[in-house]
């Protein structure tokens, strides 16, 4: 593998997994696109509550890729 395939490799994104709202509710961590965080609490249906580098964030569900 090349240095450039490697590359490439690395910065490709992942793609989004499907969730369901009740998966969504129950979440311990998200990912965005910048990464994985911790869930504070569910805001609403349409939010959650993350702790960021520099203080608690708020995420809407449209940007979130991935929860577990």
């Amino acid at each position: 593998m090349t240095p450039e395939q490697f590359a490439a490799t690395r910065t490709t994104p992942k793609p989004a997994v499907p969730y369901t709202p009740e998966q969504f509710a129950n979440a311990r961590e998200v990912r965005t696109r910048y990464g994985w965080y911790d869930v504070l609490y569910t805001i609403d249906a349409q939010s959650v509550a993350v702790a960021g580098d520099f203080g608690d964030l708020r995420i809407p569900a449209g940007t979130i890729l991935e929860v577990r």
